[in-house]
């Protein structure tokens, strides 16, 4: 054999052995409803030094100084429900949520959810990332009904809640993240929804261990 031929057969095993173990890494998928199943094809930084003026400081994941938002944002006077989500997909991040739902899904806007807490795969445990809609205060697209979709804040936890339980950090920053919100929009306790409740009969979003008596 031609040294040319061994070097494109060797060249050729390794990427065949870069391709398998690119595929065999990617998260496993569900078929569910909800909107962040993705494949997870990159992964973003976890740290976040220029969060937009929209996000207050309690929202910045589990380090953040637990204190009040300030008086002086634009916020959208819609905003009547908080609607929790899980992710249903083992790992994952508002980047690649957002690339999935804007190449996949179809959606112009992006994200569907306004903001998504991190279990530390793709972000930090408890990390709380923005999303695109709610720098501009719009409507999300995480519900079958869109009247919901634009009175609600969809907040999205990476994590399948069919199988295990959000982590202690998802949970403190999700209590953390609705507490700020309830004072911002004056959202009352009983219109803090799960998924299941806001489009009833049609999923099990959050989850079966998702720990609802918790959040209430």
């Amino acid at each position: 054999m031609k040294p040319v031929d061994i070097l494109l057969t060797v060249a050729t095993f390794i990427a065949f052995v870069l391709a398998v173990y690119l595929f065999s890494s990617d998260p496993v998928l569900s078929n569910s409803v909800n909107w962040a199943e993705d494949r997870a094809p990159v992964r973003a930084g976890s740290e976040r030094s220029d969060l937009p003026a929209l996000i207050p400081t309690v929202f910045v994941g589990n380090s953040a100084p637990d204190k009040a938002p300030p008086a002086n944002l634009a916020a959208n006077p819609s905003w009547k429900y908080i609607v929790i989500h899980h992710s249903e997909t083992k790992r994952g991040n508002a980047k690649i949520f957002d690339n999935y739902h804007r190449n996949s899904r179809g959606l112009k806007d992006g994200l569907a959810y306004h903001f998504v807490i991190g279990n530390g795969t793709d972000s930090r445990d408890g990390e709380v990332e923005t999303g695109n809609r709610w720098e501009r205060q719009i409507a999300g697209a995480h519900c079958y009904d869109n009247k919901i979709n634009a009175e609600s804040i969809g907040v999205c936890l990476v994590g399948d809640f069919n199988k295990s339980r959000p982590t202690d950090r998802q949970i403190k920053s999700l209590l953390k993240l609705i507490s700020g919100l309830q004072k911002q929009h004056g959202i009352s306790k009983s219109n803090i929804l799960l998924h299941k409740e806001a489009d009833k009969n049609r999923t099990d979003c959050p989850g079966r261990k998702f720990q609802a008596g918790k959040i209430r």
